[in-house]
């Protein structure tokens, strides 16, 4: 097997290449011949691609491409030039890259790492030929700490947005698209209840109750006449920013919850010396690191708080890698995707309204009760989740479609 891993689109803390060598090493050590070209920056020079026009490979593989972007002088795209089935792997809500899937590849296919994510793109992008769900693994630091040596403080890892910035932004929608977008856009945020449905739910309802409309056609007509837009993926390709602000308040809204309760926490990441939680001597506000210091902190933490970021079926890779390291993870993921993770046996789940009591009941059990569970997410994970595993479901998906 040849597969060709082409790196366009850095994410936040050094993450898209990060995944992106773990994929290659794995696959190398499985016996798989990978050619690795990286583009990353907004300068970078795509020039070295067309050595490969008219090769033969397996696969490409990005993650959150800027490859279908890609055309000759002939207005050619680069990916219809090269034969091999693309993949594009999108780890986060497919809302945030609606430009790159509707491009139409004659050879298009997608990854998710969350069920809905894949239903959505199934959904909207007729152009592609299959959608595949496939969770990032999750990575052991190689500086694993013993677990009576670990700090008892909670570890939380993530960014703050300044929300003046976001609503700032949402008030521009009025300029860039009309004012009924803009309008959308506060009823969006004021109508959707982020713990109990997906944004596009959210917004499918609020078109309903604007319109009475219901099919898909029905509701691309609406957007078009109202929202002077293509349908209903432009249309909450749009609604980002509403996204973003509920993730960041959600993430404040827990933290602050929890700074009041006196709980003791190291806060890891980006932006929040620009909250209140600088108010507060119990928690330790330290910066961001890169991805891959971010597993060694793991191994260094009893327990990681974790906040998933409005995913409804699917893991985040952070709940994964604390199983990897040993940290007992506590999560407010939603468990269905896979039967094998049980609260209380080897992860820890929790409702916004019930932390607190779940924090309390943590804090009340032995030690060793925490640590088995911690032991039992790191079985769960030795057992599904590592790299070498990611590999060979990675490959079986390639043989499926060659």
């Amino acid at each position: 097997m040849k597969i060709l891993i082409a790196g366009t689109r850095e994410l936040c803390y050094f993450s898209g290449s990060f995944f992106l060598n773990r994929m290659q090493e794995a696959l190398e050590r499985a016996g798989v011949e990978v050619v690795r070209l990286d583009f990353f920056g907004d300068q970078a020079d795509f020039s070295e691609l067309e050595q490969y026009i008219g090769q033969r490979f397996d696969a490409i593989i990005d993650i959150n491409s800027k490859l279908p972007y890609l055309v000759d002088e002939n207005n050619r795209r680069i990916l219809d030039l090269i034969d091999a089935p693309f993949f594009n792997y999108i780890v986060d809500h497919p809302l945030y890259h609606h430009v790159g899937l509707s491009f139409p590849i004659d050879n298009y296919y997608a990854i998710g790492i969350d069920t809905f994510h894949c239903d959505y793109m199934r959904e909207c992008y007729s152009n592609l030929k299959e959608v595949f769900l496939l969770p990032l693994a999750g990575t052991k630091s190689v500086a694993l700490e013993q677990s009576h040596q670990r700090e008892k403080e909670y570890l939380f890892m993530g960014t703050y947005l300044l929300d003046d910035e976001i609503t700032h932004r949402i008030q521009k929608l009025r300029n860039e698209i009309n004012n009924a977008t803009y309008q959308l856009a506060l009823d969006l945020y004021d109508g959707w209840d982020e713990e109990k449905a997906p944004i596009e739910n959210a917004l499918k309802k609020i078109l309903h109750s604007y319109s009475g409309v219901s099919s898909k056609e029905e509701v691309d007509e609406f957007i078009q006449d109202v929202y002077e837009l293509s349908g209903f993926s432009e249309l909450l390709n749009h609604m980002f920013l509403v996204d973003q602000r509920k993730r960041n308040e959600r993430r404040l809204e827990i933290l602050r919850m929890l700074a009041k309760n006196g709980e003791q926490i190291h806060v890891f990441g980006e932006g929040w010396e620009t909250t209140d939680l600088t108010n507060y001597s119990n928690i330790q506000l330290k910066r961001g690191c890169e991805m891959s210091y971010s597993f060694v902190l793991m191994s260094h933490y009893e327990k990681l708080l974790d906040v998933n970021p409005l995913f409804f079926g699917g893991f985040h890779d952070r709940v994964l890698s604390a199983m990897a390291n040993g940290c007992l993870c506590i999560s407010d993921m939603v468990p269905g995707l896979d039967k094998d993770l049980v609260n209380g046996e080897n992860i820890v789940l929790y409702k916004k309204k019930s932390l607190l009591n779940v924090l309390e009941e943590l804090s009340e059990q032995r030690d060793e009760k925490n640590r088995a569970i911690a032991m039992k997410g790191n079985a769960l994970w030795k057992e599904k989740y590592t790299w070498e595993e990611h590999a060979k479901k990675l490959q079986e998906i390639i043989k499926s479609v060659n």
